[in-house]
């Protein structure tokens, strides 16, 4: 049976704020080696009987999948774009009903683009044995504990399957216990971790979703009008909107008679805090954890983490996250990262574009990061991918000086072309066209130095745009 691997990419990551925001939630960031999350996910699923990977995503994060995927040579059959959240059903419905259309016999394998597994082979390797038993039976992945963790919801695993090895009825899901009764859940010795990930037909999954939401399959059927744009799919956004957000858990597998689990001994985090970050990256011998660069005296039990080309240095302090994220730094007692939400809700009302926004910006061409700006000026530090350009535009109440740094680039004002090598600069007026292309092989690096009345970034006519924007 083939194998259609489903990769749910549009979490928010809303606790590891200033590092994840909606800008550059959590799946895209590097926090479990070289690679990050989204493309650890990706690369774990290339084996040689599955399918190239489905991904579901949040629309405005799209070139950014497309541009980690192809980092890492990877090649999906389709990236679906949700108009907005919905939530884990609606993602892992959406996905179920476009493969209907183009892999109706395939079994689907879902699992969140936002998780670190350490021995993903203990899980892959299993996959073709599950596929048989997905026509008939929601298959859940369990995690054999190995902590009194309260960060997770738990299966109680019941009775084995029949005709079945390792598969076991589901007893109960639970939510997010207390530390005691997390405790209570270790020693009983049936209670596992709910990963989150499962296997099934599209044709199970959508037949158990009709019989236990049918509302909510009404409302996905009328969204499931799918149609291409550029390299994505796109649905249909009015009626995704009357979509309802809710879990898979909640909508249907605490409903469904139908589910099955199979528990496994993964090495698995799905880092959703900084106390799991910190538990899940080595420690020194202090009990400290760094990601990124830092220098540490004195100090014990921390989690420090760095932007690239930035230094923290600790001395004398313990049980701290210390992350320096752009333009924010969080200096946080480990024991009080359950309250993120307070402390988030006043930095939204006090600085809310430091909530939702890096300072360095991706786009389909590459990225810009913001170094200084004041009231009638703005600085950007401009990555242009090989062989991309900017779209042809003006702007109506700035100007704008290029200086090239590194690369040979085109430029093109009003008409007139110019070519631009390292060191070398041009002056575009309000009210000019312009565009900005790269067609060398390499990365160019630009400073933009914009000045002008009003210097936001919806002040930009598009005459033409590679990406459809």
């Amino acid at each position: 049976m083939l194998i259609l691997p489903v990769l749910l990419a549009g979490g928010s990551g809303t606790r590891l704020w200033p590092l994840s925001r909606q800008d550059r939630p959590k799946q895209f960031l590097c926090l479990d080696g070289e690679h990050s999350l989204l493309q650890q996910a990706a690369l774990r699923v290339q084996y040689h009987c599955l399918l190239p990977p489905l991904v579901v995503c949040n629309a405005e994060h799209r070139f950014m999948v497309a541009q980690q995927l192809l980092e890492v040579g990877i090649d999906p059959c389709a990236i679906i774009l949700e108009p907005q959240s919905k939530n884990t059903a609606a993602a892992v419905a959406i996905a179920a009903l476009w493969a209907q259309q183009h892999y109706p016999d395939a079994s689907l394998f879902v699992t969140p683009a936002d998780h670190a597994i350490a021995n993903p082979a203990c899980l892959i390797e299993r996959l073709p044995a599950l596929a048989q038993h997905s026509e008939q039976a929601l298959l859940t992945f369990a995690i054999e504990p190995t902590r009194a963790a309260t960060e997770y919801g738990y299966i109680l695993k019941g009775k084995a399957a029949e005709q079945a090895t390792n598969l076991f009825h589901v007893q109960h899901f639970k939510e997010k216990p207390s530390y005691a009764l997390a405790q209570q859940y270790i020693e009983h010795g049936n209670y596992y971790w709910n990963s989150g990930m499962f296997m099934f037909t599209s044709g199970c999954f959508v037949r158990e979703l009709e019989q236990h939401q049918p509302q909510m399959m009404a409302a996905l059927r009328k969204a499931a009008h799918f149609h291409r744009d550029l390299d994505f799919v796109r649905i249909d956004a009015d009626a995704w909107q009357h979509v309802p957000s809710d879990s898979i858990d909640y909508a249907l597998l605490e409903h469904s008679e139908q589910v099955l689990t199979c528990p496994l001994p993964l090495q698995w985090a799905d880092l959703g805090s900084f106390a799991q970050v910190w538990q899940h990256t080595e420690q020194d011998h202090h009990g400290n954890a760094v990601i990124g660069e830092a220098v540490l005296q004195d100090s014990h039990n921390n989690l420090v983490v760095t932007d690239e080309h930035q230094v923290v240095a600790t001395l004398g302090v313990h049980d701290l996250a210390v992350v320096q994220s752009g333009d924010t730094t969080l200096v946080a007692a480990k024991s009080q990262l359950h309250t993120m939400p307070a402390l988030l809700s006043q930095v939204s009302e006090q600085y809310p574009q430091r909530r939702l926004r890096h300072r360095q910006v991706f786009r389909p061409w590459g990225s810009y990061e913001v170094l200084n700006e004041g009231p009638d000026f703005k600085v950007k530090h401009i990555m242009l991918h090989a062989k991309t350009r900017l779209s042809l535009q003006l702007h109506q109440h700035r100007a704008e000086h290029w200086v090239v740094v590194s690369g040979t680039v085109l430029v093109e004002i009003d008409g007139q072309q110019s070519q631009l090598s390292a060191g070398q600069s041009t002056f575009i007026a309000a009210g000019q066209k312009h565009r900005l292309s790269n067609a060398s092989n390499t990365v160019a690096r630009v400073i933009e130095v914009q000045s002008g009345a009003y210097l936001e970034e919806d002040d930009i006519v598009r005459f033409d745009d590679d990406y459809g924007r």
